[in-house]
């Protein structure tokens, strides 16, 4: 009995212990104009952030903050100037029970900035060390010749800047002009055909394998020293690289079991399952997720299965923030009215934060005829799920059986599906 009570005292101690762990974070500002320096959890999405930032206010130079944290993982430091000129450049640093201090620079050199204190933010900035001593010089080369490349003109073809060119002659913020423009350029881009001949053998070429190396050599160092960095240098692969670099994903899946054996109950363990179980899901010949979520309209819960059974679909995850989604929806407007009473439906669900007046606002000026649904604060966590947390939208398409018949299909090869499909 007092072996059983003592282990339960030790338990609750390190409970309390744990809640009560405090993270101090200090510095200098050298040359800055901001009046206040945001803090932001990276596991935290932006639009989250953006709707109830911490602001730490600057005093004579200096600013100092105390924090309270559950799970010890990475943070950001970003200058509310430069957010709200939508440019910065943020100063990584990780969570300690304990005291961080930092000397942060002007934005043209935040590279020379210091993080110091903790375990992991030693270990981040050795990594960050053994990298550049890699890597520096092949990449320094290969940049010089890019340069090069570029004052003789012998860099981009005349295919991209034919393309460019229409980039350039489009309103700011005209998304509908630009979303084909975007599609042409990552096609381009895709497959070499941005660069001249000479451009593509002595740069493009070279650097994509120089990036590829890079990366093997990442997750070495990774598997070799497991810590929370490592865990954070996975996610964020997850998260921005892994849908568009298949080299990634196969790296990924190679070195993930390992941290979540160690790490079962991290944040990051619960992001990247979710990550993973939706683009390992969410593939041509696949099965959708289903999914309920309430409506725009009326908040009334609809099951989306119910919806689309017997019907080709047409899922669309769009936001009322997301420019270049709403101008891919605006894209298949036509196509929905010339099949909607062919066996063809459309649903929207909406990633919106803080309240729905942002999105009902777009409706109204929106020929999106189709049922929207939408996801609050990311509660219901949808876009997740489909492998799209950090993403701007998505399109799936979905045949009668469920099954995945393309994945943000262009309007003509969506037209064909189509075509094939209900005539």
């Amino acid at each position: 009995m007092n072996k059983l009570i003592l282990t339960l005292i030790l338990f609750l101690f390190s409970i309390i212990s744990f809640a009560q762990m405090k993270c101090t974070i200090k510095g200098k500002i050298i040359n800055r104009e901001s009046k206040n320096i945001l803090l932001r959890k990276c596991s935290e999405g932006y639009k989250l952030f953006m709707n109830n930032p911490t602001k730490i206010p600057i005093k004579n130079g200096q600013f100092n903050y105390t924090f309270s944290i559950k799970t010890v993982e990475a943070f950001e430091l970003i200058f509310e100037d430069e957010f709200e000129n939508g440019t910065w450049v943020p100063t990584l640093f990780f969570s300690t029970n304990g005291v961080i201090q930092f000397v942060l620079n002007p934005k043209d050199q935040s590279n020379k900035n210091t993080v110091i204190g903790g375990d992991l933010n030693m270990a981040y900035t050795n990594y960050q060390s053994v990298n550049k001593t890699a890597f520096e010089k092949a990449k320094s080369v290969l940049m010089g010749i890019q340069k090069d490349l570029v004052e003789t003109d012998e860099y981009e073809s005349d295919e991209f800047k034919e393309v460019l060119k229409k980039l350039r002659a489009t309103q700011s913020g005209d998304h509908d002009a630009k979303v084909p423009i975007y599609n042409k350029m990552e096609e381009l881009e895709k497959t070499y055909a941005r660069y001249t001949e000479k451009a593509k053998t002595l740069f493009a070429l070279p650097y994509d394998s120089l990036m590829n190396v890079e990366l093997k050599w990442k997750y070495e160092y990774i598997q070799n020293n497991i810590s929370i960095v490592g865990y954070y240098l996975i996610w964020r692969d997850v998260e921005m690289q892994m849908k568009k670099k298949q080299l990634v994903a196969q790296l990924v899946a190679e070195v993930f079991p390992l941290y979540q054996k160690k790490y079962p109950d991290h944040i990051y363990t619960k992001l990247i399952e979710t990550q993973l179980a939706g683009q390992q899901t969410i593939t041509i010949g696949g099965k959708y997720i289903d999914f309920k979520a309430p409506t725009i309209s009326t908040g009334d819960s609809i099951q989306l299965s119910k919806v689309i059974q017997n019907q080709i679909a047409l899922i669309d995850f769009w936001g009322s923030w997301c420019g270049p989604c709403i101008a891919k929806s605006r894209l298949v407007v036509p196509i929905y009215e010339q099949y909607k009473d062919k066996g063809f439906k459309i649903v929207g669900i909406a990633r919106e934060f803080g309240n729905t007046a942002e999105v009902k606002n777009r409706l109204s000026k929106e020929q999106f005829t189709w049922l929207n649904l939408v996801d609050l604060d990311d509660k219901l966590n949808i876009w997740n799920k489909y492998g799209i947390s950090n993403g701007t939208g998505l399109m799936v398409l979905v045949d009668k059986d469920g099954t995945i018949l393309a994945i943000d299909p262009k309007p003509e090869e969506l037209k064909k599906i189509l075509q094939d499909k209900l005539n």
